[in-house]
This record gives C-alpha cells, structure tokens and sequence, in this order.
C-alpha cells in the first residue's frame, strides 16, 4: 500500500520523467525479460536475413488506431459528462477546457509510452508467431476436433451453439467483438498505466501476466500444440471430410450480405501463410491467446471495480462463442488458453504478494 501511495504522489507531483523512472526501477525483471525477448527475436531474425522493422511498423499502426480509439471515446465522455452535469456556461467552453486539461496533463504522454512498450513486444512476437508453422508444421488439428467431439457427445462445439448463435445479427455481433479484441489490448496495458486511479501492484500484476502469457501459451505452447484451426481444417488435413465445411458455408453466406471482418482477415492469412502475400500475420489456434488474454481482461477489471468485471467478463463470453462461430477455434483451444491466462494471473499475484512482504 506505501509503494502505490508513494507512485501516486510521484505521479501528481512530479514530471512524466520522473514517473517513468521510478515505475521502471520496480518494473526492472519485467523490462529485462521483453528486452531480453526482443533481442534474441532480433538475433534470430537477422541470422536468417530477415528483418522485424515492418513488424514494429505494423504494430505502430495498430497503436495509432487504437489512439484513434481512446480520443474518441474521452472526447465523448468529456461532452456527455458536461451536458449531463449541467455545469454553467456554455457546453462549447466547458468541452474544451476539459480537453485542454486533458491534454496538458500527462495521461496521454504516458498512454503513449505505455503502448510504445508494448508495441515492441508485439512486434517480436509476430515474428515468432509467423515462425511457429516453420519450426513445428500443424499436425494438432485432427487431434483437437476430435476432442471436441469427444467433450460434446459426438457433435463438434460449433453445432451445439448454432442454434443460439446462428443468426445474422448475432454473428455480426461477435465479428465486431473480436475485430475490438486488438485496440482492448492496447486499450488495457496503456489505460493502466496512463491512469492514476489504478493501485500500482493491479498495473503491474497485469503487465507481468500479459507479457508471461503471450510468451508461454502464444510461443512456448503454441509451438507444442501446432493447429490451424477449424476455419483451415480443409486445407490442413486433405483427404479428410471437414466437420466444419457448413459452419464456413454459412458465414459465407452471411459474409456475401455483410462485411465479416473476420472472413476477409482468415483469406488474409492463408494467403500469407501460403507466400502469396508479403504482409504480416500468423496462424496458431492452440492455445486461444484471444481467449488467454479476454480473461486477463476480466480479471483486472474485477480487481478494479466489480462492475466493470462484470463488463468484462461477458466481453471474455463473447470471444470464447466467437472464437468458435467465427470458426477461428476448437472448443479446447479456448478453455486450456483460459485456465493457462488465469493459473498466471494467480502466480503474479502470489509473486507480487511475496515481494511486497519481503519489501514491507
């Protein structure tokens, strides 16, 4: 409790500088294991001529859209809050003070730096992620349809939420959430750093289990676990009828009527995966590091507010049907990348408990 008083007075007393560099001597392990991750995935990438520049370019972009993202939700907060209020004076005059504060102050400033961090992590593990069929081709897929089957009776988990799920609008639905999956990311490491509010070991808890997440269950597991997923069975296992072909035939249908983001995203990658396209993406299904990551979601959001943790849950709901409507994911894809994202977000906290009684 003294160590998140003590940032908090940092923070309202003194400059973005000194902010930083106090949250970086307490986050010292956590800053040498992503710099020890991106270099080696620098080594690595330059011994075999290629380059992870692009990568970090791509992962800028996704940082500027989900800037793009944030303003607009802060510009829309700060109107409604002063049209709800009713504070005096003219509605134009109130906006804009408030957003001349929000500006001056250095919540943005370290938004940015935040999502900076995280940009580079990112981009590194791309790289690996685009690797992972290279070093281990898929050989999973069969195996993981067939435990599906095995958990449900015979029926393949897309089936048993049909339906439930298999309407138009409800599809719609969870496109659109897993299309947002990307900006929360970002939304989340940066908004936790950037806001005062947040009790410091939460902000840190976060950080150490989104970074030990993504290398142990998107690398380290994904690599032992090599799949494709259901959208790919066809072309991953030939030979063998696809127990998704009519799943993928209707969000065909629906896609001809409604822009799928998700449909255009699978071509995207195929075509990457295949050396079609020069652009970035890979494919992993086992473990759901959308599943992993929407429970991090949850879980700080509960260690926050309680009703935010409700939010978040149900958005951690939506992934989980999602990633297997969308037909990104096996049933078990998700519920190992779940228990794996939340047996870390426990270790992080049993950690970040012994510290601070070891520092106390």
């Amino acid at each position: 409790m003294a160590s998140s008083e003590s940032a908090r007075y940092i923070l309202q007393k003194s400059r973005l500088s000194a902010w930083i560099a106090y949250l970086r001597r307490g986050d010292l392990a956590l800053y040498a294991l992503i710099s020890a991750f991106v270099c080696t995935t620098f080594l690595v990438a330059t011994i075999r001529g290629d380059s992870i520049l692009p990568n970090i370019l791509e992962y800028a972009d996704r940082v500027v859209r989900a800037c793009l993202l944030l303003s607009s939700v802060l510009v829309l907060w700060i109107c409604s809050s002063a049209l709800v209020q009713g504070r005096r004076g003219s509605p134009v005059s109130l906006v804009a003070a408030d957003l001349r504060r929000l500006i001056m102050s250095s919540m943005l400033a370290r938004y940015l730096y935040a999502c900076a961090i995280l940009a580079l992590f990112m981009a590194a593990f791309l790289y690996n992620k685009m690797m992972i069929p290279v070093v281990a081709p898929f050989q999973w897929d069969e195996t993981f349809s067939r435990w599906d089957a095995s958990l449900l009776g015979g029926h393949q988990a897309w089936q048993v939420i049909q339906p439930l799920v298999g309407v138009p609008w409800i599809t719609l639905l969870l496109d659109l959430a897993y299309s947002l999956w990307v900006p929360m990311v970002f939304l989340f490491w940066g908004g936790l750093f950037a806001s005062s509010r947040v009790p410091e070991p939460i902000r840190v808890r976060y950080w150490g289990a989104t970074v030990i997440s993504w290398l142990l269950i998107g690398v380290v597991m994904a690599a032992m676990f090599s799949s494709a997923g259901p959208c790919y069975f066809s072309e991953i296992v030939p030979g063998k009828p696809s127990p998704y072909l009519d799943l993928m035939h209707y969000l065909d249908e629906v896609a001809a009527a409604y822009p799928l983001s998700s449909s255009l995203t699978k071509e995207l990658l195929w075509q990457v995966y295949i050396g079609n396209v020069d652009l970035f993406g890979g494919i992993s299904a086992m473990p759901s590091m959308h599943n992993a990551q929407a429970a991090l979601f949850a879980a700080v959001a509960y260690s926050i507010s309680r009703r935010l943790g409700h939010v978040m849950l149900t958005y951690a709901v939506l992934i989980f049907l999602g990633s297997i409507h969308l037909g990104w994911h096996y049933a078990v894809d998700g519920i190992v990348g779940v228990v794996a994202a939340l047996a870390v977000w426990l270790a992080c906290g049993r950690l970040g408990q012994e510290r601070r009684t070891a520092l106390s």
